[in-house]
């Protein structure tokens, strides 16, 4: 339901639309690049390859009631120890498992049966069809714990069949220590003690990693076996649900209300010290124009009455303005209409200084011929002199003494 709101909201917009098909088709193209890659390099189990995997894979097919046995290939997996189940051409292809050849060797070392759950758990998935339900649920995966939620119930949906179709439990459950503990340690792994770690470990981080997931933990995964199976697991695992409800209250309501109020009383702490940030700057049409070097509709506001000397709410004018984005041609329009070219806004800085700082020697000699003064200092004691000295330019210090 979840999806179908949010893919009915995009679609109702072009950009939304546009996203949907973008997505759709880059997940299919990419698709079919990666699963190209494993049937031109990967081994298929046939008959004739690899056959006693290739019987384990029918003989389950046959059990689930598969219509098709699915297309069942070998990779190398660089130590890996996975498996997966997926269709070729996304919804509207053939079903495909592959299997890592990790897990395939760890079977073959051990004489044991732990590849055929991993067989059965993959045969499950396309047994429930999980592969299709993906791609119709994906835009609710976008949602927190919701589409990590579905994929772990899929994960418990397919460990249970992977053990009743199998009939072999303890391989089952060897299959998923061998997840936990790797190909040489999981046969002396004390289950035990293992699920009772589970158990021990508590706290909210730990809860969250487990919402956040897509596979639930080994735990309580063998207990579902257990479950199953035996009806009495080896450890009953302990429920987090107040856990979760407290992760989901700090989540959705105790950060948003922190962050919130953090940024309230930021906007609070730079009002009290007369700060604000640019894109809150109220700037007159002149100031404006000023800043977009618009000589004409500069003229035409300073023909109508515009005030070239009227400030903002940090004491700065279209002169300074127009200095800071340097443009001459403004510059002169406005001090030919009285703009002072000695206002200082909050701070005490002149347009004279804005020149000096943006290095452009033009700037400031019309500044100069129109009465600027180089002396005159802001709320730190620095003149325009000063600070063509501390920038070393000998020009501009040549020419503001020439204006003294």
């Amino acid at each position: 339901m979840t999806s179908i709101v949010v893919v009915g909201y995009l679609l109702l917009t072009i950009v939304g639309a546009f996203i949907v098909f973008f997505f759709a088709l880059l997940s299919f193209f990419s698709h079919i690049i990666s699963m190209s890659h494993i049937q031109v390099n990967g081994v298929r189990l046939r008959e004739t390859q690899f056959p006693e995997l290739y019987e384990k894979v029918k003989e389950l097919s046959q059990k689930m009631e598969l219509t098709k046995i699915p297309e069942v290939y070998i990779v190398e997996s660089g130590g890996l120890l996975n498996a997966f189940a997926t269709k070729v051409f996304a919804a509207f292809g053939k079903n495909m498992v592959v299997l890592y050849s990790d897990f395939v060797d760890i079977s073959i070392e051990s004489k044991g049966n732990e590849i055929d759950y991993v067989i059965a758990h993959e045969l499950a998935h396309i047994k429930r069809n999980h592969i299709v339900k993906s791609l119709l649920v994906f835009p609710a995966m976008w949602i927190p714990f919701i589409g990590t939620s579905y994929l772990r119930m899929a994960e418990y949906t397919c460990d249970r069949m992977a053990a009743y179709y199998t009939g072999k439990p303890e391989t089952a459950i060897n299959g998923l220590l061998i997840l936990a503990a790797g190909r040489r340690l999981y046969k002396t792994v004390n289950l035990k003690d293992y699920m009772q770690q589970y158990n021990d470990k508590k706290g909210l981080f730990v809860t969250l990693t487990e919402l956040l997931s897509t596979h639930p933990p080994i735990p309580k995964r063998i207990q579902e076996i257990e479950v199953l199976m035996f009806e009495t697991p080896t450890v009953q695992l302990i429920h987090r649900s107040k856990q979760v409800v407290s992760v989901v209250f700090v989540l959705f309501l105790i950060l948003p209300a922190m962050t919130m109020g953090l940024i309230f009383a930021g906007v609070k702490v730079l009002e009290e010290f007369n700060f604000s940030l640019p894109f809150f700057v109220d700037y007159n049409p002149l100031m404006e124009a000023s800043i977009d070097g618009n000589m004409e509709e500069v003229e035409t506001l300073l023909i109508t009455g515009a005030d070239p000397n009227e400030l903002n709410e940090f004491g700065e004018s279209a002169l300074l303005f127009a200095v800071i984005y340097e443009s001459p041609e403004v510059i002169q329009l406005l001090l030919e209409y009285g703009a002072d070219p000695n206002i200082q806004d909050n701070y005490g800085w002149t347009p004279l200084m804005s020149a000096v700082m943006m290095d452009n020697l033009e700037v400031a000699e019309l500044l100069l011929n129109a009465g600027a003064d180089p002396l005159l200092a802001d709320e730190d004691g620095m003149s325009s002199i000063d600070y063509a000295r501390d920038m070393a330019s000998t020009e501009f210090v040549k020419l503001l003494k020439q204006y003294q």
